[in-house]
């Protein structure tokens, strides 16, 4: 089988996860042995869920229980959530997490026009702005903690938390400077403490208490950074986001960046992050399409849309379990189900690299092994994919 209508292929990934993962009767994603989820992939879950239910109108009914399972792990007197299900007092609290939260929720009012979900995306969006570092005697001043306690400044949260201010500046224009300005303060961070001036890449992120960068470079940093830089220019018309914008779309299909596997030539080259790190990229190069692509340097959207197309039909046809159309969490080909790279890896990568599974992939037999963020991912990998390859021949 081939891969043709990256929607339909999403729709099949949430409709499998639901079936498998949510219990009704307990309101909540539910693994084996009654095991139950932190907040990051049940974010990344109900998003795709909130995603599918835009363009799939069966799967609205499924968007209430979706979001309203965060509730279990609010913290009722912070009003963020924590990482795990708690009773309302957990302070395990990490910005980006919430952010991503936030942001289900927002999408989930988008596609329902439900007001009680931009009630709790404005309470949630107020909390995070709150995680700002202002302290005068931090070494590396400015920019969004990583957790309530760990003042860790990172690209991921400082991105995010600015892409839900975004998202919710629209649906409330009182006071929509208020959450566009602070936006802009964070990409304005963003860019100037942790883009890399050569390749345009964004790295991790930076102690408060120290000036020594984290230097790894992610391809979902670039691609949340990139998603609200091309909104702060469809808002602003201010051409510096344009630029800003313009470098990152051109550096997260760069071949020769960081993220790409570089031990194969140009033609073989492939983001070589996890799926729940790609779908963000994937998302901001969707983003920058619709908030910039008129306006484009020419040839780059071709180059996008060619880039995500080649990517998604290496994820369908190799991350994708052939027994049940399940999916791994990995990108890489030669990290795939053994039957696949004793086949097709072998025969489209020339075995270059030896077979095994990653260590998120598989159970301690060695066995591989599916797990809620892998679903929720994969559905998000191929539905944000297809705002820009929407049919595939």
């Amino acid at each position: 089988m081939t891969l043709t209508n990256p929607n339909l292929e999403g729709y099949t990934v949430v409709r499998n996860m639901w079936l498998t993962y949510f219990n009704p009767r307990k309101g909540t994603y539910v693994g084996k042995n009654d095991e139950r989820f932190v907040v990051w992939p049940v974010s990344v879950a109900s998003q795709a869920i909130v995603d599918g239910a835009r363009i799939y109108p069966e799967l609205k009914p499924l968007v209430a229980p979706a979001i309203d399972l965060f509730q279990k792990y609010k913290n009722n007197h912070l009003k963020g959530y924590s990482a795990a299900e708690n009773s309302g007092n957990d302070k395990d609290i990490y910005y980006d997490d919430d952010a991503q939260v936030a942001s289900a929720m927002l999408t989930a009012y988008e596609v329902t026009g439900d007001k009680k979900y931009l009630d709790q995306g404005r309470e949630l969006v107020r909390f995070l702005m709150g995680g700002w570092n202002d302290n005068p005697n931090a070494a590396t001043k400015g920019g969004m903690c990583w957790h309530i306690s760990n003042h860790y400044l990172n690209s991921c949260t400082t991105a995010e938390v600015a892409k839900a201010c975004l998202q919710i500046s629209k649906f409330i224009p009182g006071e929509a400077s208020y959450y566009v300005d602070f936006a802009a303060k964070c990409i304005d961070w963003q860019i100037k403490v942790l883009q890399d001036p050569g390749d345009k890449l964004i790295k991790d992120g930076v102690q408060d208490t120290s000036t020594e960068i984290n230097d790894t470079k992610w391809t979902y940093n670039v691609g949340t950074t990139l998603s609200a830089a091309a909104h702060l220019f469809a808002i602003t018309k201010d051409q510096k986001w344009k630029k800003i914008a313009d470098e990152l779309a051109e550096a997260g299909i760069n071949r020769g960046v960081f993220f790409y596997d570089r031990d194969y030539d140009n033609d073989h080259r492939y983001w070589r992050d996890s799926s729940y790190f790609v779908q963000l990229l994937i998302e901001g190069l969707a983003d920058y399409l619709l908030y910039a692509g008129n306006e484009a340097p020419e040839g780059l959207p071709a180059r996008i849309q060619e880039e995500i197309k080649r990517h998604l039909v290496i994820f369908y046809e190799y991350m994708k379990d052939p027994k049940d159309g399940t999916y791994i969490q990995s990108f890489e080909p030669h990290h795939t189900y053994k039957e696949i790279y004793d086949s097709k890896y072998q025969q489209e990568f020339g075995g270059k690299k030896g077979w095994g599974l990653k260590g998120e992939d598989k159970d301690k037999n060695g066995n591989p092994s599916k797990c809620l963020m892998g679903q929720g991912a994969a559905a998000r990998v191929f539905f944000q994919g297809a705002r820009v390859v929407p049919q595939i021949n």
